[in-house]
């Protein structure tokens, strides 16, 4: 009798040891989850961050490379005298242009007048653009008519309003932004009207199924929908916005702006002064569409929902 209610105790402890080792286990499960959970997640996005440096890195040492053979190139069409050194100036010869247009602060002055005009009918440009654009999709009549309309001045030579800008509005800063809002404007509207007429219908009722309707349906269904379009569209019109400054800027003969460096230049044949004016011009509009379209656009993709990750791109 003793001895089967000795077993009978360990049995017991036995039960109760297992249950208690089931208990912990139980806890411990959602914590090893959660721990390993997390431990992923940080692999994850070391991971991505890892790939994303290393194109970067990538990037910067193409650019690097390209730009070196550029000037490699250069330096020895400049010394095989195939144009005389005052039609093509060495690289030596156009850094030291750099260098006196930025110590009288000639370049400085020039580049933050020049900015300051693009914003501004850049800006201007955008508001205009985007009202006609909904007012041609809340009227449908008006939208065909105003989009042949719009797509053929889209096409007009953003130099060509440089004469009847001059006419118009005179030799000023008026002149000259009226060139840029209507070398851009057209395309915002476009861009506008398009991206919001091509929503797929389907979008469409399936939200009004759900009970969306007026504001509601237009700020959580049309913009999101049409937002590739519009960004296209707003980097496609500030391209044409800085084509037609920086001519606006050369032939209405500012008073100061990176054309009025172009126009002095041409003026006392320098093509030192001329050749760093380009390469201040082109280097603005990688920084422009590399550092702060992209980021925008990457930002709006990524609000949106639109984004696509590299491994499904």
């Amino acid at each position: 009798m003793h001895n089967t209610s000795s077993d009978d105790n360990r049995n017991i402890k036995d039960d109760d040891n297992t249950i208690n080792n089931t208990r912990i286990n139980e806890k411990l499960n959602p914590i090893e989850e959660t721990e390993s959970h997390i431990i992923e997640k940080d692999k994850k996005r070391h991971f991505t961050f890892a790939q994303k440096s290393k194109i970067n890195i990538d990037e910067i040492a193409n650019t690097i490379l390209f730009i070196a053979v550029f000037i490699g190139i250069w330096q020895l069409i400049y010394l095989l005298g195939i144009w005389p050194k005052i039609s093509l100036p060495s690289p030596l010869m156009v850094a030291e242009a750099f260098y006196e247009l930025l110590q009288n602060n000639t370049l400085t002055l020039s580049i933050g007048m020049t900015m300051y005009r693009l914003t501004i009918g850049f800006i201007i440009s955008i508001v205009m653009g985007m009202i006609v654009g909904l007012a041609m999709v809340k009227f449908p009549g008006f939208g065909k008519t105003m989009g042949s309309f719009a797509i053929g001045l889209q096409s007009f030579p953003s130099i060509a309003w440089v004469p009847f800008a001059i006419l118009l509005i005179g030799l000023n800063d008026f002149g000259i932004l009226f060139v840029v809002v209507l070398s851009s404007v057209f395309s915002v509207m476009i861009s506008t009207y398009s991206g919001i007429r091509n929503i797929p219908i389907i979008y469409i009722r399936a939200a009004k199924n759900m009970g969306a309707k007026g504001f509601f349906l237009f700020r959580y269904l049309m913009i999101p929908a049409a937002t590739p379009a519009l960004i296209d569209g707003l980097k496609q019109a500030w391209s044409f916005a800085w084509h037609a400054l920086i001519g606006a800027e050369i032939l209405m003969a500012a008073s100061i702006g990176i054309g009025h460096i172009l126009l002095v230049g041409r003026e006392f044949q320098a093509m030192d002064q001329i050749i760093a004016s380009m390469i201040t011009i082109f280097a603005l509009g990688m920084i422009f569409d590399r550092i702060i379209f992209m980021k925008i656009e990457d930002k709006v993709r990524e609000k949106w929902g639109l984004k696509q990750e590299q491994g499904n791109a």
